[in-house]
């Protein structure tokens, strides 16, 4: 084994090491997604004040007596359920911002260092394809999580007034009764104002909901899906492998043109 061969094999080993011991504790550190972990925590705030709210509300209009608020009090347990999905959406997403780089770094990228060091050691050309497609996996996947967070955080700024003006009526609702005492008996009727407020809740609640799942689930799912198709892509195609034959058929080309 030559001198070059050598030092590239040490230069990877050194990469793995950086990779290891500096990059992967620098990629799952929360200091560094600062404004990615504040986004993603402003909206776990905003669901759980929103299913909260719907939760408490039902409970309290389905204690008036009569069937007349029985469906809005369905209907905002029901809602209560959905921004329950939504929250561990979001805190599956808080936890992938720093793990996913965590895994390129300390697996993936040194893995991929090795198989290089490798296929110099024994000579195996393709181990060095593998060595590719794994670092270009490990950078797909660093990459990936972030990106779905931004692009989430694009949308949802365009509707974001939506559910904050859902989270103002909650702290504006007052569900008040009619009857000669102020606790809810079977004589006492709900306001026909009251009835509006909490209507006019659920209607944002729907829209809030809305937002919420395309921002919180259908975009990361999208993400995740082109990751699938990507990764299946690079492992499935010789897209990091030299075409030696196109080459010299090229080399050939010019040479004659000379």
């Amino acid at each position: 084994m030559d001198i070059k061969k050598i030092t590239f094999i040490v230069v990877m080993l050194l990469v793995a090491v950086i990779s290891f011991t500096k990059l992967a504790p620098w990629a799952a550190d929360p200091n560094n997604h600062v404004h990615t972990l504040e986004q993603t925590e402003d909206k776990i705030a905003k669901v759980m004040t929103l299913s909260g709210g719907a939760a408490a509300t039902s409970a309290t209009i389905s204690l008036l007596p009569g069937d007349l608020c029985t469906p809005i009090a369905e209907q905002l347990a029901e809602l209560a359920k959905y921004f329950l999905v939504i929250l561990c959406a979001l805190y599956l997403e808080k936890f992938l911002v720093s793990l996913s780089g965590y895994i390129a770094f300390s697996v993936l990228i040194p893995v991929a260092c090795l198989l290089v060091c490798a296929s110099i050691a024994f000579g195996k050309k393709q181990l060095r394809t593998i060595a590719g497609k794994l670092a270009v996996v490990g950078i797909i996947i660093f990459i990936i999580v972030p990106f779905s967070v931004w692009l989430s955080d694009k949308v949802y700024e365009t509707q974001a007034a939506r559910v904050e003006n859902a989270v103002e009526e909650y702290e504006d609702l007052q569900i008040e009764g009619e009857g000669e005492t102020s606790f809810f008996n079977e004589f006492t009727t709900i306001t026909t104002e009251t009835v509006e407020k909490v209507s006019g809740f659920l209607g944002s609640l729907l829209e809030s909901l809305a937002v919420m799942i395309v921002t919180a689930c259908v975009i990361p799912v999208l993400v995740f899906v082109f990751l699938i198709w990507l990764v299946k892509t690079i492992f499935t195609t010789n897209v990091l492998t030299l075409d030696t034959d196109g080459l010299k058929a090229l080399t050939d080309h010019v040479k004659s043109k000379e």
